[in-house]
């Protein structure tokens, strides 16, 4: 796990020491904990030759971004002292949204891998690409979308879902007077387009034609929070279901329960 050390540390010139003299790697998998530690053609030769599996830089540090805009967001809901005073929770709380981001990086990346062709290199910035198509036509979607227009409100939610536990908390009631618009903008674009791309996967997003990709997002986000009123109802309730819940889900089941049990798509 190479976590610092000078960029392309590993090159085309001499990623071949990285093999023993039978051709075998001195190990069979390298997490770049550091940035741009390894070069492209270093990747691909270590893959090709020594079938050596590489956690690329973009899916290994993902974490540290997210643990950046945590202490941004941090800074401008909080007083020193509220977060003086609850430092171990809203750090415990930040552990937990990096865990359940790496796991969900890692399930994408090693599912894609596993079922098709390609090094995980490749899959990743897949993934990083299909974030960033979705991200950047919802941001320029809401361009002009104002904090009381409908879909602004609508959308709001997913601010807080992006943020620490006890933050929200605290300072929750804050955020649409201390973020600032773009800002919130940028949050909600970026927490709708990673549900996406980690619920869904690449492919459904790479097919999707550039200017109807905002609008689909939105759509898909309607729908997931109906879904998740169901997967509630049927999680808690030990009541019949209502018919016309049973009916949603008979609909769900038969049109893409067969591919979604697969899993691979």
């Amino acid at each position: 796990v190479p976590a610092g050390g000078r960029p392309n540390t590993i090159n085309a010139d001499n990623w071949r020491n990285f093999l023993g003299p039978d051709g075998k790697p001195s190990s069979p998998l390298i997490v770049e904990g550091a940035n741009i530690f390894t070069t492209p053609e270093a990747r691909q030769g270590l893959f090709d030759v020594g079938k050596v599996a590489i956690v690329k830089d973009s899916s290994a540090n993902k974490c540290g971004v997210v643990t950046s805009s945590c202490e941004v967001a941090g800074s401008m809901l909080l007083s020193k002292k509220e977060f003086v005073d609850n430092k171990p929770a809203i750090v415990e709380d930040v552990l937990v949204k990096l865990r359940n981001l790496a796991r969900l990086e890692a399930e994408l990346l090693f599912r894609e891998y596993s079922n098709y062709p390609g090094a995980l290199p490749h899959f990743s910035e897949r993934i990083s690409a299909a974030i960033n198509k979705v991200t950047d036509a919802i941001t320029d979607a809401l361009e002009n979308v104002q904090p009381e227009d409908p879909l602004f409100k609508e959308l709001f939610p997913l601010i807080k879902e992006g943020l620490p536990a006890k933050m929200v908390e605290i300072g929750g009631d804050r955020i649409g007077k201390n973020f600032p618009v773009q800002y919130q903008r940028n949050a909600i674009a970026s927490a709708l387009a990673s549900k996406l791309v980690y619920k869904e996967g690449i492919h459904l997003v790479e097919i999707q034609p550039a200017d109807q990709i905002a609008d689909r997002a939105f759509q898909y986000y309607r729908q997931d929070q109906k879904i998740q009123q169901l997967l509630a109802e049927i999680k808690n309730s030990n009541e019949p279901l209502k018919a016309e819940n049973k009916a949603v889900i008979l609909d769900i089941l038969s049109r893409g329960g067969a591919r979604a049990s697969l899993n691979i798509f």
